[in-house]
């Protein structure tokens, strides 16, 4: 019987300790985009369509709404393709590709620039606030890193954020 008391005291404790945590630290607040452009053998994709985008709800639905935790890591709205939103933290580009269903394939390498500068295993990088990203799955040609998403274009794209 003891240790069903035990057991039962311990749980309450550390539920209490729960709801003290989250209460006094809550979430932080985590909200910033990023720029990125994707070549397939030279080609490059179009993540501007509906079927790339995140939809919420409005209004007192949407706060009632549970997250989707790896949704919010990295997402796309309002129909601009090229710069995502990132609400969570520890947020990796293979985030915003698993989340778009974006299948890269496997056979072909994949070569990424960070701000212009080649970057090692791209899809495991975390994604930072206002860099641009030019992502190369095949054949590589760095002529088109002139077209990357400026900074300009990141804050544009925030003040055009239709999304409630």
């Amino acid at each position: 019987m003891q240790k069903k008391s035990a057991f039962v005291l311990g749980a309450i404790i550390i539920g209490l300790a729960g709801i003290f945590y989250s209460k006094f630290f809550p979430k932080k607040e985590i909200h910033y985009h990023a720029g990125f452009k994707v070549y397939v053998d030279g080609k490059m994709q179009d993540f501007s369509g509906l079927k790339y985008m995140s939809i919420k709800p409005c209004g007192k639905e949407e706060e009632e709404r549970e997250e989707n935790e790896q949704m919010e890591k990295a997402h796309l709205h309002d129909e601009i393709g090229d710069v995502v939103h990132v609400e969570a933290e520890n947020a990796k580009w293979k985030d915003l590709f698993t989340n778009i269903n974006f299948k890269i394939d496997p056979e072909k390498p994949i070569t990424g620039f960070v701000n212009g500068k080649k970057t090692e295993n791209i899809l495991n990088e975390p994604i930072q606030s206002y860099e641009s990203v030019v992502f190369f799955v095949g054949k590589v040609d760095e002529k088109k890193l002139k077209n990357s998403v400026t900074k300009d274009q990141i804050k544009k794209a925030e003040k055009n954020n239709e999304t409630c």
